[in-house]
């Protein structure tokens, strides 16, 4: 059985969805054949009962629609992707089941048809106080918690440090940015880092994939590591250069960014 772990996806899936050892990560553009598209997304289809959709307004948002035997999920709903229930649907057989992975705008966008959302409670608040305010039903994801959708288990994962709660841009895409404390995301790096080490996963697919860039054991490490030598004074960061969410603190690590508040990021 394949066991995907929906993290902060982590999901992708610490999500994000994590390659295991033998997968083929040799092509540079790891999306697979286009199975929908129109002027919002396009859906690729990764494996027989894997697709990942990208949006075109926040640099490729992701969203991965996951199937079992019995039904399907699809974590994370874009920026602006209207009709997202029917497109679905056009691609699954299987009733689907809408998982957020935080309540970024450019993660719940397309959420609205969906009559009711799993997200982490911490999470929840941004989800409701949204520019488009989500009206449907609220149900709450628990770490560590099994989704079982036959044939096929997904394992919850919190990751907090992106946001509070779960948060597919936990490992940020290149770009991470912290809007809660660097010791949550050096917190949560750890705990990846030993799940991907005991179960011999290669590569997360992050929030926003782009087609070559996955994210190693290798890149975990080094945000854990970057995080620690920011708390304990080894490494200062710099004034921060561009948009960053009002992040005003920027480090850069081996191939990624990593952005903080001076305020009350380096606790």
């Amino acid at each position: 059985m394949k066991k995907i772990i929906l993290a902060a996806i982590l999901l992708c899936f610490v999500p994000g969805l994590m390659v295991a050892q033998g997968s083929d990560v040799n092509s540079r553009d790891l999306r697979g054949k286009v199975v929908y598209e129109d002027d919002e997304v396009v859906f690729r289809q990764l494996d027989e009962h894997t697709w990942i959709g990208n949006g075109h307004r926040t640099y490729n948002e992701s969203l991965y629609l996951v199937e079992g035997n019995d039904r399907a999920v699809l974590i994370d709903a874009g920026t602006r992707v209207p009709g997202l229930d029917k497109i679905v649907a056009g691609i699954t057989s299987k009733p689907v089941t809408m998982i957020l992975t935080h309540g970024h705008g450019d993660h719940v966008g397309g959420v609205g048809p969906f009559p009711e959302v799993w997200i982490a409670p911490a999470d929840e608040p941004m989800l409701r106080n949204s520019q488009r305010r989500y009206k449907g039903q609220i149900k709450h994801l628990t770490d560590g918690e099994t989704i079982d959708l036959g044939g096929r288990k997904l394992e919850v994962m919190f990751t907090p440090g992106h946001t509070s709660g779960f948060s597919g841009d936990a490992f940020g895409s290149t770009n991470l940015l912290v809007f809660t404390y660097l010791s949550n995301v050096k917190a949560s790096a750890a705990k990846v880092e030993k799940y991907m080490k005991d179960n011999d996963i290669r590569f997360l697919y992050p929030g926003h994939y782009s087609g070559d860039n996955l994210e190693s054991p290798k890149r975990v490490t080094d945000i854990k590591n970057l995080c620690d030598d920011l708390l304990t004074g080894k490494r200062q960061g710099t004034k921060s250069d561009g948009n960053n969410g009002g992040n005003d603190m920027m480090a850069e690590g081996d191939g990624f960014r990593l952005t903080y508040s001076s305020q009350n990021g380096l606790k």
